[in-house]
């Protein structure tokens, strides 16, 4: 920008007799307007002061144009503040004083606005009906009743409560302090009304949650001043206030005119019912399409599971250059690459980061730290993790559970105590990672420490997922009864979540009976889920009950209920390949089959003996049907698909069997590879390097 030089100012102060044609032989007002063109051409902090001191020097500092110019040039709010006060007398009008009252107010320097009203007033400076909206304004923004108070008796006494602005903003005021009868007595006592006073009213309303009266309002409105705002705000009101989407919908295909606005609010409220089809077929039918609509979609499918979708949406997001992925969008991106195992899009994204200037804050970091933690990349995250500049609960939660995962509980003890000594309270789902990491590693008296005592410690009342972890923790150890008798004299009703916990222990140490018990409860809360009586019967299977097994699998048959498909996903160069048992639609399906077959081969493969026997009876159909599992497909394409030494993470829907279990870590050891799998547990890493296939 164009700036004044600062000696010729200097010298023509320093020289008035000066022969140049300089404001000095002007007349007063060719001087003031060469003071203002001179101002406005935003002058340096050197001649600035020169041109302060020649409006001094004149007497033009009291001209309204001169001093607002001045007034607005200053460095910082303050000294413009300091330029005030010195003045000997003010100037007549409230001119300069609105001007600066505007501009504090739009750059968000709310306080140096109330400070500047102060001065105002200590001055007996008249005011207009400019004077007091930005007042209004920050006095709203910074809840200062008092400013906002005083600035309506002065209204009232000088009859501008009728002007629309000051209306508005006094309507806006009395909404923020949760006075929405003051708001509706000025609304009511306005004579003419703008489409702004109209939808501020509107708008106040539903933020109250006074929904009713809102949509009253909108009713009464007339028809002229219904302009797209409008509508809006009532599609947001159904959408995300009241969560009734088809009324939104009603609403939004009676609008005469739609924007983003309101496209992006649909989308958003699908996405809140968990209406990914209607939201994706919003979304292909917008005209136009900005970086909102985009980040809309991609979080209704991340936040509703469908995490294959939304890294689809992203890559074709990407094709579009008018639209730049921003922070929102690698935030909702960046838990779908961890579900997924898309590790290396994740890293792609964390990298976009970094080229795009992106100023990661806590929410980005948690993000990244869940990525890698769920990928396997436990060093990564710590390193996101150190990098943290600030670090809240909820960041070292993200910590502590991927820390948990990998069952770390050394680790995870060592973060927790740091959380603890930089003074940031643990929440919730602090010990939630605390008791998973006690479970995974068998620690029952410490697990049982950290429990009996979180809510005196910690004043944290043990929720249903703090008493899942115990039922999992002492489940584990063998100590089925004590597990049983707390889930009955738990303070809240057992969530389905606990008993099958409580099931898998029965399994895991061959209790028939209790695990019957268990199951009657299960099936009561869930009848219509098929894994619990998939679980029963691999328990039957695993004591030869083959009887009751079939009882239970005739049971599924008779409800009609359909054993969920296991689903594997591998990534590879950059893309998600997703594999069901006996899977056969691969385009390269002979490859991949005849490579797990020589996988097979080669560990001199049989069927571990408990996944044998769940397969009924072990019958050669169903022999078979275990090296079809999704996971060892998806084991095979990455074989043929990455080269030596590249890692392999594999994520499934469900909880990997005993058999795929151990198929990984052979096949491990035998290929010299970093195999991860992540089940609908837990991750499970496995690094074997088998010392005869190394030499």
């Amino acid at each position: 920008m164009a700036c004044i030089a600062p000696v010729p100012v200097l010298s023509l102060l320093a020289n008035p007799n000066s022969n140049r044609n300089t404001p000095e032989t002007l007349t007063l007002t060719s001087t003031e307007q060469w003071l203002v063109s001179s101002l406005s051409s935003s002058p340096t902090a050197v001649s600035l002061g020169a041109l302060h001191a020649l409006s001094l020097k004149t007497g033009l500092c009291r001209r309204d144009t001169v001093l607002s110019h001045l007034l607005l040039h200053f460095p910082s709010p303050s000294s413009s503040l300091l330029l005030l006060r010195s003045l000997c007398s003010p100037p007549d009008s409230p001119f300069p004083f609105n001007s600066l009252l505007s501009f504090f107010s739009r750059s968000s320097f709310h306080l140096h606005t109330l400070e500047l009203y102060s001065i105002l007033r200590s001055l007996s400076v008249s005011i207009d009906p400019s004077t007091l909206p930005p007042l209004l304004r920050s006095a709203t923004l910074t809840s200062c009743i008092a400013a906002g108070f005083d600035a309506h008796a002065l209204a009232f006494k000088t009859g501008l409560t009728d002007r629309l602005p000051i209306a508005t903003a006094l309507i806006r005021f009395y909404f923020a302090l949760g006075r929405p009868a003051l708001s509706r007595c000025i609304f009511d006592r306005c004579r003419n009304r703008d489409s702004v006073l109209w939808n501020t009213t509107i708008v106040g309303f539903i933020r109250c949650r006074e929904f009713d009266v809102a949509r009253k309002l909108f009713d009464e409105m007339p028809p002229i001043d219904q302009n797209i705002a409008s509508w809006n705000s009532m599609v947001d009101m159904y959408c995300n206030k009241m969560g009734d989407v088809e009324m939104a919908r009603k609403v939004f295909d009676e609008m005469p005119k739609t924007d983003f606005v309101s496209w992006n609010a649909m989308i958003s409220g699908y996405a809140r019912v968990s209406d990914c089809n209607s939201a994706r077929e919003l979304f292909d039918n917008m005209p136009e399409r900005d970086v909102l609509s985009w980040n809309a979609l991609i979080a209704c499918y991340v936040q509703n599971g469908f995490f294959a979708e939304g890294l689809q949406l992203f890559r074709e997001m990407q094709g579009f250059d008018e639209v730049m992925p921003n922070k929102v969008t690698v935030t909702a991106v960046l838990p779908a690459c961890g579900h997924l195992g898309a590790l290396d899009l994740g890293r792609w994204i964390h990298g976009y980061i970094k080229r795009q200037c992106i100023a990661i804050d806590l929410q980005m970091s948690t993000a990244l730290i869940d990525m890698y933690g769920r990928c396997g990349c436990i060093e990564d995250a710590r390193k996101v993790f150190k990098q943290a500049r600030k670090k809240d609960t909820f960041l070292f939660s993200t910590m502590i559970e991927v820390l948990s995962m990998h069952g770390m509980a050394d680790e995870v003890f060592s973060v927790f105590n740091y959380m603890i000594n930089e003074g940031i309270k643990p929440n919730d789902i602090t010990m939630v990672g605390l008791l998973k990491a006690c479970a995974h590693q068998g620690l029952v008296e410490e697990g049982l420490r950290w429990f009996n005592t979180m809510e005196e410690e910690l004043g944290l009342s043990p929720k249903l997922e703090h008493y899942g972890c115990i039922v999992d923790l002492i489940g584990r150890a063998g100590k089925l009864n004590d597990a049983y008798e707390l889930i009955l004299n738990m303070p809240m009703e057992p969530s389905p979540v606990l008993w099958s916990s409580l099931l898998n222990a029965c399994k895991i140490h061959g209790d028939v009976e209790l695990a019957e018990k268990v199951a009657r409860h299960l099936i009561e809360l869930e009848p219509e889920s098929c894994g619990n009586y998939v679980l029963m019967s691999n328990i039957y299977l695993t004591k030869r009950r083959w009887k009751d097994a079939d009882g239970m699998r005739n049971l599924m048959k008779e409800k009609e209920i359909a054993k969920k498909p296991g689903c594997s996903s591998v990534e590879v160069r950059n893309q998600i390949y997703e594999f069901f048992a006996g899977d056969r639609n691969h385009p390269q399906c002979r490859e991949i089959y005849e490579m797990l077959y020589r996988v097979a081969a080669r560990l001199r493969y049989k069927p571990w003996r408990s996944s044998d026997l769940r397969e009924k009876g072990g019958d050669m159909k169903h022999k078979h049907a275990l090296i079809h599992h999704s996971e060892k497909l998806a084991l095979a394409f990455g074989l043929i698909s990455t080269e030596e030494g590249t890692t392999i993470r594999i994520i499934k829907n469900l909880r990997i069997c005993e058999d795929c279990h151990l198929f990984m870590k052979l096949a491990s050891a035998c290929f010299g590879r970093k195999i991860d799998v992540c089940d609908l547990l837990s991750c499970v890493s496995s690094y074997i390097f088998c010392i005869l296939f190394q030499a």
